[in-house]
């Protein structure tokens, strides 16, 4: 028994185990506001946004580097949110609910350099809109 523990101790020490990257941290400032929020502006980042985790906060922001047409699902994903899908001039170009577990596709309506996942009624809450300014500041 003992022999066999062994192995498998240095079996696992010869396998290396990849942690997934972190998120980084950014502020969007609207309306003299500032939030926090993660920050996923890789493709390995965006492809993992907000699955797995138990909480819609502080939220997730997903960037690009170039403006483009995006689409969203919630696979694996057990959060009410809504997404604002933000163009090249930081104007949200529309604002669209995104159910939990549900893996339809939501698009943006045309091309956009970010898209911000906050809880259901976030932006309402803060009277953010269609065409409603924000920037982004970096940690």
């Amino acid at each position: 028994m003992k022999a066999y523990l062994l192995s498998l101790l240095l079996l696992a020490g010869c396998c290396s185990v990849q942690a997934e990257p972190p998120f980084g941290r950014a502020q969007i400032a609207f309306a003299g506001q500032q939030v926090a929020v993660q920050l996923a502006d890789t493709p390995a980042l965006r492809a993992r946004g907000l699955m797995f985790q138990q909480s819609a906060e502080p939220g997730m922001l997903l960037l690009y580097t170039a403006p483009e047409s995006i689409s969203l699902w919630m696979r694996n994903t057990g959060l009410e949110l809504d997404v604002a899908f933000i163009d090249a001039n930081w104007q949200i170009q529309s604002i669209k609910p995104l159910e939990p577990y549900d893996e339809s596709i939501v698009s943006s309506e045309g091309p956009v350099i970010a898209a911000l996942e906050k809880p259901r009624g976030w932006f309402a809450a803060r009277g953010l809109t269609v065409g409603s300014q924000l920037s982004l500041v970096r940690d």
